[in-house]
Order: C-alpha cells, then sequence, then structure tokens
C-alpha cells in the first residue's frame, strides 16, 4: 500500500489506500465479534430461521463494519486533499505565473472537499 505524508502543524498525517477486505476473510478475523453479537439472539428461533438469520446478522455486522470504515477513511481523504491543496496553494502564492487564476482553483476545490 502507497502512503503519502504531510504534516498538519506539527503532526504527520498520512493516507492509505481503501482496504479491499472480502467478507469471508474479514468473518474470520473478527470471529469473536460476530458470536457475540449473535449469543444475544441465540434462542430466539429454531431451525431452519436460526440459520438464516444467522446469516443475515452476519452480514449486517460485517457491513456496519465496512461503513465505518468508509466514513473514517473519507475523512481521512478529505483531510488529505485538503493538506495537498493548501501546499499547492502556498506554493502557488511564491510564484507569480497564474497565481490568481490557481489561487481561484484551488479555493474552489477546497470549498467543495470541505463540504464533501
Amino acid at each position: 500500500m502507497r502512503r503519502t505524508y504531510y504534516r498538519e502543524e506539527e503532526r504527520v498525517f498520512t493516507v492509505k489506500k481503501f482496504p479491499n477486505i472480502e467478507k469471508d476473510d474479514w468473518i474470520a478475523l473478527n470471529k469473536e465479534r460476530v458470536d457475540e453479537e449473535l449469543k444475544a439472539y441465540e434462542d430466539l428461533f429454531e431451525e431452519p430461521l436460526k440459520t438464516a438469520f444467522q446469516e443475515i446478522m452476519t452480514e449486517y455486522i460485517y457491513l456496519q463494519s465496512v461503513m465505518e470504515d468508509v466514513a473514517q477513511w473519507k475523512d481521512n481523504f478529505v483531510r488529505f486533499i485538503a493538506l495537498a491543496t493548501s501546499m499547492s496553494e502556498g506554493e502557488t502564492n511564491q510564484s507569480n505565473g497564474g497565481a490568481t487564476f490557481h489561487r481561484g482553483r484551488l479555493s474552489l476545490i477546497k470549498e467543495v472537499l470541505e463540504w464533501f
């Protein structure tokens, strides 16, 4: 995975490629968490509904975790792009070649990313 580093004040900020974890791999890595969640519903259904319900709940737990990862990655990505834009904006301010055009363009991109 490629990581890019930027300094945000005194902190080093990294962004990595979005993780691509297969469902079966995730379930194997998080078996204890899944089993703990399913334990709350253990006596709710008899077979064959019990197996179907466990599969659906396992899928739900997996998707919930993936969505949390997506939200965190999105926030990190937006911060990364905003910092990269700020660095470009700083470089543009130092050079005079088309600085006004680039400053306006970078400001617009920055606003969009902050909204995102």
